[in-house]
């Protein structure tokens, strides 16, 4: 367990400025203008994944050493019947939620710099992988750090339910800020419906499953708008 502590501490300690020379690197000794933009995109793509999944290491680490493992936060053998069929029943409700919110909260408007998603500049294949890959690191990442790590740990704190609920969905909400206060809002509100079904039943699986979906239907659809 020492060798594992020792080495996650490094590897999350150093990787990141390692990748962050190789994308300076790369990005200036591209000789054409496809390797200027394809290369330096596939290194800043693997440097966002592992910032994206480093708190999955820690989580995971400390739930082993704690004798917990993944079932302590709602990660138990995955079921096909009722984790996937739940799945996908979330995932439309996510849907038919995010269009409704979306109206409601349209007076409040989206960023002044709209997000660059998946830039068309780059090759249709990178950003289908592109896409898929954002949709599934983010599904799995912030469902564990949000919804079963942080709801698990403030649980057996003994915290009011209140709290459980609001306080790590809260703090997802404003994450997303970037995208503009009405999207923001959106998000807030999905992420209770996904704290709540966590809540009532520690199953995690259906969550992560209804996030990527729904996050790879978002992507698709954009690549279908900008592949016009």
């Amino acid at each position: 367990m020492l060798w594992l502590e020792l080495g996650l501490v490094l590897v999350l300690a150093f990787a990141p400025g390692a990748l962050s020379l190789l994308v300076i690197a790369l990005g200036a000794g591209g000789d054409t203008a496809a390797s200027e933009q394809l290369v330096p995109a596939i290194v800043s793509g693997l440097f966002s994944a592992f910032l994206s999944w480093s708190p999955i290491l820690l989580i995971g680490y400390l739930l082993f050493r704690s004798n917990e493992g993944w079932r302590g936060i709602g990660l138990t053998r995955f079921d096909p019947r009722t984790d996937g069929v739940t799945g996908l029943g979330l995932w439309v409700t996510s849907f038919v939620l995010v269009l409704v919110l979306a109206i409601v909260f349209a007076p409040l408007g989206g960023p002044k710099t709209p997000v660059d998603f998946l830039p068309k500049e780059l090759p249709i294949w990178f950003r289908v992988i592109d896409a898929l890959v954002i949709a599934v690191t983010a599904g799995v990442t912030e469902e564990i750090v949000v919804r079963g790590y942080a709801q698990t740990r403030l649980e057996q704190l003994k915290v009011p339910t209140p709290v459980i609920l609001l306080l790590p969905t809260a703090l997802w909400g404003v994450l997303h800020l970037y995208e503009g206060p009405a999207a923001a809002l959106t998000i807030f509100c999905l992420g209770m419906l996904y704290a709540w079904y966590f809540f009532r039943t520690r199953r995690l699986w259906p969550v992560i499953i209804a996030h990527g979906l729904f996050d790879l239907t978002q992507l698709a659809l954009l690549l279908i708008g900008l592949s016009r």
